[in-house]
């Protein structure tokens, strides 16, 4: 096991992906932080990473909030001892909305929740250990949105591609203190969430879902989906020592 002695906060835990993480993270022996806003999903995700054995704590935060993210990493530093693992996965996509029609207040909160929340708990991370052990991952999940602009997602695409700067300036900042921070880029990805959007398209369009899952599956090079599993084990990769010259990157993890 790769991990055995760290310790890992997981941002954005409830989600399919950030569970994955989560089991992932324990597979190889870490002490996790799970964080996200429904207590009863992060219990459920804590259950399963226990069964593999390592120490979980839940924490219920809202991450857009300064002080609840200062309480947040001073509890997993306290507790846990330190932060050797930062995954920042929390995010939030918005509605889908052209910005003519867009309010000033939905592009605040999608930037809140997707950039301000990485950049807070970066910067946490880093004040309260990080630095301090001169050493120390952090991985930033961004998206596809991030690298190329959807349209109706203008929010979500310049919050995702800033994430991505980010990442890179951080990267610099931080190197020379031990510090490695990497992005990962999930793209199509087997979730409930992108299985609600072809079920949304299945109805708007009158074909069957299996149809509608070919169709993105068609755009693929692999021609199937990503699975969870597959991003985690990217993101585990980059937080274990194994990719100790890496840093400032980003690896897409789309199926091509």
């Amino acid at each position: 096991m790769r991990l055995i002695e760290r310790v890992a906060v997981v941002t954005g835990a409830t989600g399919d992906i950030g569970a994955a993480v989560a089991q992932h993270l324990a597979a190889e022996g870490a002490d996790l932080v799970l964080v996200g806003r429904r207590r009863d999903r992060l219990e459920e995700v804590a259950e399963a990473a226990r069964r593999v054995g390592p120490r979980v704590l839940v924490a219920v935060a809202d991450l857009t909030v300064e002080n609840e993210v200062r309480a947040l990493v001073a509890r997993a530093t306290e507790e846990l001892g330190r932060v050797d693992v930062l995954v920042n996965g929390a995010a939030s996509p918005g509605a889908e909305v052209t910005l003519a029609n867009m309010s000033l207040e939905a592009w605040q909160a999608t930037m809140d929740a997707t950039l301000t929340s990485t950049m807070l708990c970066t910067r946490e991370c880093l004040i309260r250990s990080m630095l301090l052990r001169r050493s120390g991952a952090i991985v930033n999940l961004a998206s596809t949105a991030g690298q190329m602009g959807v349209a109706g997602k203008s929010h979500f695409s310049a919050a995702k591609g800033a994430v991505l700067r980010f990442t890179e300036a951080v990267a610099k900042e931080v190197g020379g203190h031990g510090v490695r921070v990497n992005a990962v880029v999930p793209g199509p990805v087997a979730t409930r969430r992108l299985e609600q959007y072809h079920r949304r398209m299945s109805a708007a369009r009158g074909l069957d879902y299996d149809r509608i899952v070919e169709e993105t599956s068609r755009t693929i090079a692999l021609r199937r989906l990503v699975t969870v599993d597959e991003v985690a084990s990217t993101v585990v990769f980059l937080a274990c020592e194994q990719a100790s010259g890496i840093t400032g990157e980003t690896i897409t993890v789309s199926g091509g």
